[in-house]
């Protein structure tokens, strides 16, 4: 759902419920009480004020917010309005277990990025991203706020070539739509020319601030650039969006089915580096991923 649409049916049953919780005589004040205790324990486990801070300003920005939603999201998770979107963040925490290698190949930064901003819901595909967006704007929330909350809601994955290194800041070239992002990788990886990333690179924030990798990135050692190519023509015409860039926008957001790129990445992982996690294999193509379901069956 586009952040910058009406809200749709979930948004709408939340904003009412706040609407109803405001207009109450009487406050539950032991509710309340375990409410700011919970979000004390959600920003424990974020990074500091202090932390944050010493970031480059392309990550503070993104992160502070991507932390509010996360902390938000875990505070109204009993609401019923939310309860088919919490009932699957259960599930999908258990099924992968995300914590970044050796724990599991899916980070808790690219679980969350992928729970919250592309995982959508009902006819009108809202995402959570979509929904605390519309939340925050009946908040009142302020202007710029609500601006780097909908470039994360309407974030998405991308395959990209690794163009070079300017002053150790990775140039990546995403493969359908040529854009170039000259971008700032928090997780310490240059990397090399010529190299495919799975990233999820968000765009500078601010005029005159960089793009943002803002997962540890995945670097697929193989197949090649080529081969990829041969999937995504393969593959586009099943998302059944007839523009090329608009088909390869709705892959690489929604998958062909809602958990197809943790599943691929769950499946493809090849090793890491604390600073990269590295893949092999096609989404299409079961026995070229090293630990998919098609080769722990086989002798």
């Amino acid at each position: 759902m586009d952040t910058a649409s009406p809200p749709g049916p979930i948004a709408r049953k939340l904003i009412a419920t706040l609407h109803r919780a405001r207009t109450r005589k009487v406050l539950d004040l032991q509710e309340w009480k375990q409410a700011q205790r919970e979000l004390a324990r959600i920003q424990a486990m974020g990074p500091s004020p202090e932390e944050v801070a010493s970031l480059r300003l392309e990550h503070a920005l993104y992160v502070s917010i991507h932390n509010w939603a996360t902390a938000v999201i875990e505070l109204i998770q009993e609401f019923p309005a939310l309860g088919k979107i919490t009932d699957r963040i259960a599930r999908a925490d258990e099924e992968y277990m995300p914590g970044g290698p050796p724990m599991s190949p899916l980070t808790r930064s690219f679980f969350w990025s992928w729970m919250l901003y592309d995982v959508s819901y009902g006819t009108k595909q809202e995402t959570v991203g979509s929904i605390l967006h519309a939340l925050a704007g009946e908040l009142g929330f302020k202007p710029g706020f609500l601006a780097i909350l909908a470039l994360l809601s309407e974030s998405r994955l991308g395959l990209f070539v690794h163009e070079g290194v300017k002053k150790e800041d990775p140039i990546l070239k995403e493969r359908v739509t040529g854009e170039v992002h000259l971008c700032i990788c928090p997780a310490g990886y240059a990397g090399h020319r010529g190299e495919l990333w799975l990233a999820r690179v968000l765009p500078p924030p601010a005029p005159g601030l960089r793009s943002l990798v803002f997962t540890t990135p995945y670097v697929i050692l193989e197949p090649d650039v080529e081969a990829w190519q041969r999937y995504l023509e393969r593959t586009l015409p099943k998302t059944k969006r007839t523009k090329p860039e608009e088909a390869y926008a709705y892959l690489m957001k929604r998958g062909l089915m809602w958990n197809y790129w943790a599943e691929y990445v769950f499946e493809a992982y090849a090793g890491h580096r604390a600073e990269v996690i590295f893949l092999r294999g096609l989404p299409d193509v079961a026995r070229s991923r090293p630990h998919s379901r098609v080769n722990s069956r086989l002798p």
